[in-house]
């Protein structure tokens, strides 16, 4: 490690502690006194922040922390020389998992260390928000904020939560790729047909469709909140979205579908559309909620 470091520690953090925390620091700063420790607090704007210290001369910025903590530093170093680090100590740790970062304070720590690095691509929502795990379209996009208070130990809004999965209905959505459909269009899960023919569907070369779905999970990496696995095999580095589209699910499909994919399980459902692209876009008639994903 050379150059200055800056650490952001978040005790909010899900598996972060004062052991951890110090821990950590002493790792990362070794012999040197060029390390600078952030503590991240309930009222510090942390993209602001961290872009200060990118500013302020910082090449290697670490975010010890869960995945919205990793988003907001991550998203301060777009476009920038500065290099991430991630300690990943949050509850579900997405953009580490896809990473294959060990979850092991110590190791981690080791891996940055060590001075290996790697680019990974950077997803644009809105044109002004960055993600890097998943952004989501539709009912799910609804549950999302639900789930996280959820994981937060706030149960008081779990009826409301079980109340908006039941009564989902599928909406109709325009999709629009940068290639021909028929290129953008990778598989399904029907294992019954060949792909060539359930690419018939889509041999007119045209860039958009009509599709009546739940949800639709653009990911830049395969996990979503809780560990979904809502784009199995999404790569952070090829340059491409994996889209997956959540078709003709019911109700209870869509709940059980989500369960099994929890914890990182990759499923494979047989109404499980999936498509990429370098840009994507979805419209409709009707008002649709988006979320990208990563809170503090």
């Amino acid at each position: 490690m050379t150059g200055r470091t800056v650490i952001f520690q978040n005790p909010a953090s899900g598996t972060s502690n004062h052991e951890t925390r110090s821990r950590v620091r002493d790792l990362l700063a070794g012999d040197g006194d060029t390390v600078q420790e952030v503590i991240v607090n309930p009222g510090m704007t942390l993209l602001e922040r961290a872009s200060q210290v990118v500013k302020d001369g910082a090449e290697l910025v670490v975010a010890a922390g869960g995945d919205g903590t990793v988003r907001e530093i991550a998203s301060a170093l777009v476009d920038t020389e500065a290099t991430l680090g991630i300690v990943p100590l949050g509850t579900f740790n997405n953009l580490a998992r896809s990473l294959n970062l060990p979850s092991d304070p110590d190791a981690a720590c080791g891996l940055i260390q060590r001075g290996l690095t790697r680019k990974i691509d950077v997803g644009i929502a809105d044109d002004r928000h960055y993600f890097f795990e998943v952004a989501g379209v539709g009912v799910d996009a609804d549950l999302f904020p639900i789930g996280e208070e959820l994981k937060s130990g706030c149960f008081e809004n779990l009826l409301h939560a079980i109340h908006l999965a039941s009564r989902h209905a599928q909406s109709s959505a325009n999709l629009y790729f940068d290639r021909p459909v028929g290129e953008a269009y990778k598989h399904s899960f029907r294992g019954q047909f060949p792909l060539k023919r359930r690419r018939r569907r889509f041999r007119k070369r045209k860039r958009g469709i009509t599709i009546r779905c739940s949800f639709i999970a653009v990911g830049n990496g395969p996990f979503y909140g809780s560990n979904f696995a809502v784009c199995p095999g999404a790569i952070l580095d090829d340059g491409l979205f994996s889209i997956s589209v959540f078709r003709d699910f019911s109700k209870f499909e869509l709940i059980w579908h989500f369960w099994s994919i929890s914890r990182g399980h990759r499923q494979y459902h047989p109404k499980l559309e999936m498509f990429e692209g370098k840009e994507f876009e979805v419209s409709s008639c009707k008002p649709l909620s988006v979320t990208w994903t990563g809170t503090l």
